[in-house]
């Protein structure tokens, strides 16, 4: 009878899910590497079907396993030779004199694009067709370990190759013969008349309503981000439901029979969530409205679960990898919590709804945010009930500058201390990287205790947590790593097990063709990495001179992350560029001035000593502050970019270096064929960017040490190179590409 029970109930639950889920399995099988994972995962799904004597839902698994063969099939693209691109005027993004965006070539296929522009240049509200000298490229990987991996991004959205030009002109402004066309074209007018509100007004308007988030808020994002809620600004679809329910409130008024409404929302939610910026957030909640308005008047009768299926299994048919980015993940996997989640009461649902993200959070970002669930319990009602109607009113009242101000002011109480907690390192719980298979678990025990609020599932959930924690917080093993941040030095340095961090230097910002990036590789790839590896602080940070490539982003890397010491050539401290990045952080910093002959004893396994420079330092690459690092057996030689003459300078016999990180990037000023033999490496390790101008590194230190027998690894063809070392004097060498990097 027990077993009778449970199957009604399951039997209540809906089945359609199963050949959805069959066919978003079969997609990451085509895709991923995890192959055998989630082919398992289909067995076992098959399986259950089978059992359950679901025959005829077994077939439509073999139909959808088909159907998402085909739709990873990818054509053979070749790189494009057009100087032409058609875009719409709202998937554009102009940014001082730098226009980017994405658009279509005369053959239907997607690209990226940017290019310079005159400032202030007006754009047509129209459908644009451009010309510019672009320089095609497939869109470069990811190069490190827990670095954003643009290419897999574009990818998943169908865009293989980015143009960069020199300039660009519009050559033709082409009329708008298409409804959707027109529907772009009305969502850039309403995108330029939002910008005409107060700040933070314009901010929520065009974020809530047309899926627009400003690119220059990155304070407001991160803050968002740190507190665990952005996604009620870019993914939740919340404002979907609640515009609906505005509309119904407003045409009960006017007394419109709510069933005409309702038929007119099945025209009118396509349209909205094109305007609204087609989020994934935004589909899937217009979707489940249409499902639910087909269902309500032909009297159809399907459960939740499969409401859920369909319009999954619609937005998967146009939008194939839905679900492999963190928004389409959080997106549905909180919309089929709403399901499963019995709680009666909203802020119950608010707190279980965010044990059920979590794994996804850490898998994407490493870390949450312990002020998490608060957020969501005290910002979501205010989201409903004060923020997001707040923004449509200030629509219909531009005119009356003296309420837009009290309101511009009551939304900068809100943000103000959402945007303080940008940078605040102590609301982040850093887990470190989660195994796509424990991940997996993670979500299938936490649906399962959400569904049967048993304690002993709780039990498991804590015990997999801590094991996450422990695994990354205490390594078996130490590493040398030497990141890939295009043309500059970091190193990272750590320990095993009680672990003791050391970076040496933090590379610099860089400029791309004729545009300057305002980002900078520490928190492009620095930090996460940092997250990646599980690390909290590092314990110290030596500088080795002035150059930009180097230290340029010290400042960013001191304000963003926890540091306790920065080491650098005593005399250093006086040079301007230097001291301009010490100086605000003197107080939360300890700063260390280090001489010829000093030794920093890290822990047991690992000692740095100072080899170089001789005299007071004034920071530029003649004294370059070089170390010798001993670790274990090994001895690992760094002299940021100090030149040949000096590089004679610091043994006045032979000794003996394990690994020598090349000076100056493997410049022919470095890297002297008698230093060379003096020290005799096993190997040598080169940082350089790729296609960088300098010409690193030079063909003249390339020859010397392949006459030498000297063997190398450059991350400009690799990607990072991470050098493991235990306790157990296991040492292994690993290279994020085995293949060179293009």
């Amino acid at each position: 009878m027990k077993k009778l029970n449970l199957k009604l109930q399951f039997d209540n639950r809906g089945w359609y899910i199963f050949p959805v889920l069959a066919l978003e399995l079969t997609i990451a099988i085509v895709t991923t590497k995890m192959i055998i994972l989630w082919a398992l995962l289909l067995l076992t799904l098959s399986y259950t079907v089978f059992r359950n004597q679901r025959y005829g839902l077994l077939l439509e698994i073999f139909f959808m396993i088909g159907l998402g063969v085909c739709l990873t099939q990818q054509s053979n693209l070749k790189a494009p030779h057009t100087n032409q691109i058609i875009v719409n005027p709202d998937q554009l993004k102009l940014k001082n004199d730098w226009l980017s965006g994405v658009g279509q070539l005369a053959d239907g296929q997607k690209v990226s694009f940017g290019s310079k522009i005159k400032a202030n240049t007006r754009l047509p509200n129209s459908t644009l067709c451009l010309q510019g000298d672009f320089q095609w490229q497939t869109i470069a990987p990811a190069t490190n370990k827990g670095e954003f991996d643009f290419q897999k991004y574009y990818q998943y959205q169908k865009i293989y190759y980015r143009g960069v030009a020199t300039h660009i002109r519009i050559i033709k402004v082409s009329p708008n013969n298409n409804f959707l066309s027109r529907i772009h074209s009305f969502r850039f007018f309403c995108l330029q008349s939002l910008k005409k509100l107060p700040h933070w007004l314009s901010v929520n308007a065009r974020s809530l309503l047309l899926g627009d988030f400003d690119s220059n808020e990155t304070s407001l994002r991160q803050g968002l981000t740190n507190l665990g809620i952005i996604h009620i600004f870019s993914i939740s679809g919340l404002h979907v439901y609640l515009l609906i329910d505005i509309l119904i409130k407003i045409t009960s008024i006017l007394r419109i029979p709510r069933e005409r409404v309702e038929i007119a929302l099945l025209f009118i939610l396509p349209i909205f969530a094109v305007i609204a910026g087609s989020g994934v957030g935004v589909w899937r909640a217009s979707g489940l409205q249409i499902i639910q308005i087909i269902q309500k008047h032909l009297n159809w009768k399907i459960s939740k679960h499969d409401c859920f299926a369909i319009v999954l299994l619609g937005q998967t048919v146009f939008t194939p990898y839905v679900l492999f980015s963190l928004a389409g993940q959080l997106s549905y996997l909180l919309s089929y919590g709403l399901i499963v989640i019995q709680a009666p009461k909203t802020w119950q649902r608010s707190i279980l709804i965010n044990f059920l993200s979590l794994p996804l959070i850490i898998f994407h970002s490493y870390s949450f945010s312990w002020l998490t669930f608060l957020a969501n319990i005290l910002l979501t009602p205010v989201f409903e009930s004060l923020i997001i109607p707040i923004t449509i009113f200030s629509l219909f009242i531009q005119k009356f500058k003296l309420l837009l101000e009290i309101l511009e002011r009551l939304f900068a109480l809100i943000y103000t201390p959402v945007t303080a907690l940008a940078n605040a390192n102590w609301t982040q719980i850093t887990i470190g990287h989660l195994n796509i298979i424990v991940t997996v678990i993670l979500l299938g025990l936490t649906l399962i205790w959400l569904s049967e609020f048993h304690s002993h599932w709780v039990k498991i959930l804590i015990v997999v947590y801590c094991g996450c924690i422990l695994y990354n917080h205490f390594p078996l093993s130490g590493q040398v790593t030497i990141i890939d941040i295009g043309q500059g030095d970091s190193i990272l340095l750590t320990t095993p097990i009680f672990r003791k961090t050391c970076l040496i230097d933090t590379g610099g910002k860089l400029a791309f063709g004729h545009h300057k990036n305002t980002n900078n590789r520490v928190e492009q790839i620095t930090i996460p990495y940092l997250k990646y590896q599980g690390i909290t602080h590092l314990d110290y940070v030596f500088l080795s001179h002035q150059d930009a490539d180097h230290i340029g982003d010290l400042h960013v890397l001191l304000q963003k992350f926890p540091v306790r010491r920065v080491c650098f050539a005593d005399g250093m401290q006086n040079n301007r560029a230097v001291a301009r990045q010490l100086r605000p952080f003197q107080q939360q910093v300890q700063f260390m001035k280090m001489h010829l002959g000093d030794t920093v004893a890290v822990a047991p396994e690992l000692h740095l000593k100072v080899v170089w420079p001789n005299h007071l330092s004034k920071g530029i690459n003649e004294d370059s502050l070089s170390l010798i690092a001993a670790i274990q057996n090994k001895r690992w030689l760094f002299t940021g970019d100090l030149n040949r003459a000096n590089e004679l300078k610091l043994f006045k016999s032979n000794y003996h270096i394990d690994y020598l990180k090349a000076g100056h990037h493997g410049s022919k000023t470095a890297s002297d064929p008698q230093f060379l033999k003096k020290i005799n490496p096993q190997l040598v390790l080169i940082s350089a960017g790729r296609h960088n101008r300098y010409g690193h590194p030079h063909p003249e230190t390339m020859a010397n040490l392949k006459k030498l027998k000297i063997p190398t690894l450059n991350t400009a063809d690799h990607g990072m190179i991470i050098w493991n070392y235990s306790y157990w004097h296991q040492q292994t060498w690993k290279v994020f590409s085995k293949e060179n990097i293009k």
